[in-house]
């Protein structure tokens, strides 16, 4: 898997286990790296409450006693909130800490736009001071697909606001219209990071499923992605328990029955070993 350096496993995944059952499902399925996942509303092994000094050192220990490394961070709140945002900043701390290198989030409503902008100093002077990238994520909000949102990162150019480009939730926020591999090509100069996520989308249905099992064309994503010319860190995020309808989905059925959770982690890797180039 040449093309991806380094390569997670989120661990959302793993909802409803604790943290440190969360990583030993990571280590099981054969990865180095865990993408922690902190997102509100969703799945919180990282929980923000929670967030001092000791507490980062408590998870720094728990990795390296199983032999893991977190590159990345799943953050995600609404940074137009400023309960979210104070959380956030302390998630960037956090972040730092433990020597996450990014930090992955959601920005908030398109109609918040002015509040974002107001608030993206005190996030960037956060992320300066630990070195943390911050990855805005495509998804359907500020941050939406990269061709409507390339504008945000030129606005900024700076080293710290980078583009975590999700290729599920880029399908999903568009009901399926998008086309992947034309739209990633607006991003490519601000890509950071990527969360390789597939989905299905059936008239009104919404699944999210093991990687090449849904409507993302994977073989032709992947193509666009070589033109950068170096390798590019990625999570995959299996969020198998995610489905509904567009517009309204949620977590089902958590926490999945931990050989149901890893064989989706081999489905997708089995996938991902035959067509990546």
């Amino acid at each position: 898997m040449k093309l991806f350096k380094p390569l997670s496993l989120g661990t959302n995944l793993f909802k409803g286990y604790s943290l440190e059952e969360a990583l030993d499902l990571v280590k099981e399925a054969k990865f180095e790296y865990a993408e922690l996942s902190s997102i509100i509303n969703m799945c919180e092994h990282i929980d923000p409450k929670q967030i001092s000094e000791e507490y980062a050192a408590e998870v720094k220990k728990m990795l390296d006693q199983k032999e893991l490394k977190c590159h990345a961070v799943s953050g995600h709140v609404d940074l137009t909130e400023e309960d979210q945002l104070q959380d956030f900043l302390k998630k960037i701390e956090f972040s730092g800490r433990i020597g996450a290198k990014i930090i992955n989030t959601n920005s908030g409503p398109a109609s918040r736009l002015d509040i974002f902008k107001k608030n993206m100093p005190r996030i960037i002077a956060m992320a300066e001071k630990w070195n943390v990238i911050i990855g805005l994520e495509s998804h359907g909000d500020i941050i939406s697909t990269a061709q409507e949102s390339v504008s945000i990162f030129r606005y900024y150019n700076h080293p710290l606001v980078r583009l975590n480009y999700d290729t599920g939730n880029t399908l999903f926020y568009s009901s399926g219209h998008v086309v992947i591999e034309e739209d990633i090509k607006y991003g490519l100069e601000f890509l950071e990071h990527l969360h390789l996520k597939d989905i299905i989308i059936s008239n009104q249905n919404v699944e999210y499923c093991p990687i090449g099992d849904g409507n993302v064309n994977f073989p032709a994503v992947f193509d666009v992605l070589k033109q950068m010319g170096h390798p590019i860190p990625c999570g995959l995020e299996i969020p198998v328990h995610v489905k509904g309808v567009l517009g309204a989905i949620k977590p089902t059925n958590t926490p999945m029955p931990k050989a149901k959770a890893l064989e989706a982690v081999k489905r997708s890797v089995d996938y991902l070993k035959k067509v990546l180039p």
